[in-house]
């Protein structure tokens, strides 16, 4: 377990063991400490399920981590934009033909194709298709590609412009 963890918290996709079914939000505090105070609720999968995350601490991961979970049960752990020691964003490897590919979105862009669903190993990576670079680490309990779409996917919304804004920065 501990090892999908450290896999998970460095982006390594190739050494992803699989995360362990009936994990806990303690096993993952032991590795990846939790932030308490970045917390939230949001949709997993298409059949639309509220479920919670918290945050986590990493330095690999510049867009956050959040761990999805029910109650005490971890669902699915979500790392954003992933970068090297360096701050350079990583770029996707290859971990073989995926399950699955599904659509993405990069701010406001759909990105056709760029979920790669490695299903059964229970992993997916959010990959600009254009430049190979690793948008997203996405790890769960290993299950079917229909299983991942209908429970266990973030929803990831394309970003929306703001509106109503007046050019100097007031409202109207």
């Amino acid at each position: 377990m501990r090892d999908a963890l450290r896999a998970f918290a460095a982006a390594d996709a190739r050494a992803w063991p699989g995360m362990p079914a009936g994990l806990a939000l303690g096993d993952v505090a032991a590795v990846l400490p939790l932030a308490e105070d970045v917390w939230g609720e949001g949709v997993l999968g298409e059949e639309r399920r509220r479920a919670a995350w918290v945050g986590a601490e990493s330095s690999v991961y510049e867009g956050g981590v959040r761990v999805w979970h029910e109650s005490e049960l971890v669902l699915v752990l979500e790392g954003r934009d992933p970068v090297d020691a360096d701050g350079e964003p990583l770029v996707a490897p290859d971990v073989g033909r995926p399950d699955a590919l599904l659509d993405t979105v990069l701010g406001r862009l759909v990105l056709p194709g760029g979920e790669r669903v490695y299903a059964a190993r229970g992993l997916a990576l959010r990959v600009n298709p254009e430049n190979c670079l690793l948008l997203g680490v996405l790890a769960f309990a290993p299950t079917t590609p229909e299983d991942y779409s209908a429970r266990l996917r973030p929803e990831l919304p394309p970003q929306r412009l703001l509106t109503g804004l007046v050019a100097a920065g007031g409202r109207r």
